[in-house]
């Protein structure tokens, strides 16, 4: 038989256990992944029959390599906001996965060098978490988890059509623009990580700060992302109910302790209505906190003023459930 019917006869077999160990690996970082309070894209895929050819007789030019040493026919893509969370990524990967292998890209690069950069792990599922433990059938299968910021992932998408050109004979002055290109998607990605936390240490603007404690907490528990223009503007009003700074401050200060504290509550509440967000909007913001934390510290103040800038409805609607989750 010659290889590459050998590879197709492999493939076929495989390819329908990497689809289903795929729905299972996604599913699972999609659903842990906002304890970490944060809420990268995940995407997955499984390689086709072509490329995993290719790769094979591209890779046999340069050692001993098989269909059995790719790693990759299946890619799970964890791309995320800021250069932080990637290390939040990777301990999550490192906690709930086999690592086989790690290459940090960044790493291979000399000072004077630039080019892709991401991290990619060769993993396999552990049978020991609970989530995986009926999964056994695929505990021996191999797969990539890549993890990049959206800089990165804008490069790589790219540099695809552009990186042959590169080793066609280009003009110097080509070549610096594509270099500086390069550096700018990283001087980007430092960028955004250093503004981002700047507006986290931002004292003066009380509205994003609080936003800012929320956020993550949301991503916990609602598991999705929210309207950043409505909670700015909710946000906004409703401190304004409260008259006295002191109170403003008290609550930025309170409100992650009083989640908390909360938080069996919390679960039970967004789990019980995660099929019905349509129908309680609120749930689908992360102002809900603060909702709750007033219904609960300054009921008066809330009930008095709600009605001159929101449906009251809502409100009942919300009291009502928290109420019943007591």
């Amino acid at each position: 038989m010659n290889e590459v019917q050998e590879i197709v006869d492999l493939w076929s077999l495989d390819k329908p256990n990497y689809e289903i160990l795929g729905k299972i690996v996604y599913s699972f970082i999609q659903e842990k992944i906002t304890d970490n309070e944060i809420i990268p894209e995940v995407h997955y895929r499984t390689k086709d029959l072509i490329s995993i050819i290719k790769k094979v007789k591209k890779k046999k030019l340069e050692k001993e390599y098989s269909y059995n040493h790719l790693n990759d026919k299946l890619g799970i893509r964890i791309i995320c906001k800021f250069q932080e969370e990637m290390e939040i990524i990777d301990k999550f990967i490192k906690e709930n996965f086999i690592v086989v292998n790690t290459e940090y890209k960044h790493e291979q690069l000399d000072f004077n060098k630039l080019d892709y950069i991401s991290n990619h792990y060769d993993s396999k599922i552990n049978c020991l978490n609970e989530e995986f433990k009926s999964h056994t059938d695929f505990e021996h299968l191999v797969f990539e988890i890549q993890v990049r910021t959206l800089n990165q992932h804008a490069w790589s998408n790219t540099s695809h059509s552009i990186s042959y050109k590169q080793e066609a004979n280009m003009p110097l002055n080509l070549k610096r623009k594509v270099y500086r290109l390069l550096s700018l998607y990283e001087l980007a990605d430092d960028e955004f990580s250093s503004v981002n936390q700047a507006l986290k240490d931002n004292e003066n603007d009380l509205v994003y700060k609080l936003l800012r404690k929320l956020e993550g907490k949301f991503y916990k528990h609602a598991k999705f992302d929210f309207d950043r223009d409505t909670s700015m503007k909710d946000i906004k009003v409703i401190l304004n109910y409260l008259e006295e700074e002191s109170e403003k401050r008290n609550l930025i200060e309170n409100i992650e302790n009083f989640i908390s504290d909360n938080e069996k509550k919390i679960i039970r509440i967004f789990d019980t209505y995660r099929g019905r967000f349509h129908e309680i909007l609120l749930l689908t913001q992360p102002e809900i906190f603060i909702i709750w934390y007033m219904l609960r510290n300054t009921p008066f103040t809330i009930e008095d003023n709600w009605d001159n800038d929101f449906d009251i409805e809502d409100l009942n609607q919300v009291k009502t459930l928290w109420g019943n989750e007591l």
